[in-house]
């Protein structure tokens, strides 16, 4: 089991390796209590390992793993949460009670469940025939009820629809203990997550205060400053386009004053003119080439 240490999560110096991989070298963070920290990398960088060492299934190879003292952790994985499909929404939610407490407040069960869109009528349906998009909400409304002050959440947001996905994070942004979550979903990173643990990808990994937007702005920051670009042959100052332009309308006044013509002549006039200057760029830009 995980020592105890006065943050939520304390990460000392930790090493573990899978099947003689280094999967996690040297691992140092903290994650302050009330802190909303998510875990940022490749898939195999060690984000999988790190959360099985934090609910104690695994031991690290050296180094410590601290958790904060009374902390109770909940643990959401969406795949393997289960509801009972013969049962109601809210008996799946309150186990026969009318009542549940969240975030240490004691809520009447079908005004709870309007925080996750749930009317009192639809609240009484067997989770049988709800959609997708429903039950991943009853999962979640179950999520904030159990007893915790740490939840750790993989890879919360996939296959969420938009409404869904909106009620996950204002249920995120009012609880008021730790949360821990994997994802790679930017939007969410960057309403919901107060800092990001990035992993590298060789074992180690980083602290970054602050969402996605945040760690991109991080990393422009230390991207070392692109080459100059490559010479390019020297081009006249003159901007050939608006030269065309003031010698179309140049050519226009004069056929107009001096010999009114029918439409269809003027435009001949503008054509020519055109394809004249046109001609002429052609064999500046060969001459340019050479």
């Amino acid at each position: 089991m995980p020592a105890v240490t006065s943050a939520a999560i304390d990460v000392e110096g930790v090493r573990h390796a899978y099947k003689a991989k280094p999967a996690l070298a040297g691992l140092d963070f903290q994650v302050p209590r009330g802190a909303r920290y998510a875990l940022l990398g490749p898939n195999g960088s060690g984000k999988t390992t790190l959360l099985r060492l934090l609910r104690g299934e695994l031991s690290p190879s050296a180094g410590s793993v601290r958790l904060g003292t009374n902390l109770q952790i909940a643990y959401f994985d969406q795949l393997h949460e289960q509801l009972d499909p013969a049962k109601s929404v809210a008996e799946n939610i309150g186990a026969g009670s009318d009542h549940v407490t969240v975030n240490g407040q004691r809520r009447h069960i079908f005004g709870y469940l309007q925080d996750f869109l749930f009317t009192p009528d639809r609240a009484k349906l067997p989770v049988s025939i709800l959609s997708g998009g429903e039950r991943n909400r009853v999962l979640l409304a179950r999520l904030f009820t159990k007893p915790a002050n740490l939840l750790i959440l993989d890879e919360p947001t996939n296959d969420l629809d938009a409404e869904t996905l909106e009620v996950l994070e204002d249920a995120l942004l009012a609880w008021s203990g730790t949360v821990l979550v994997v994802s790679h979903d930017r939007d969410f990173l960057d309403e919901v997550v107060t800092g990001l643990v990035v992993f590298d990808g060789s074992g180690g990994v980083r602290e970054v205060v602050g969402g996605w937007s945040e760690w991109e702005r991080t990393r422009g920051a230390e991207a070392p400053a692109p080459p100059p670009p490559a010479a390019r042959a020297t081009k006249p100052d003159v901007d050939h386009r608006a030269a065309v332009r003031d010698r179309l309308a140049a050519s226009m006044r004069d056929h107009l004053r001096l010999n009114p013509a029918p439409l269809d002549g003027l435009l001949a006039s503008i054509t020519r003119q055109f394809r004249e200057d046109l001609m002429a760029k052609v064999e500046e830009a060969r001459i340019l080439i050479r």
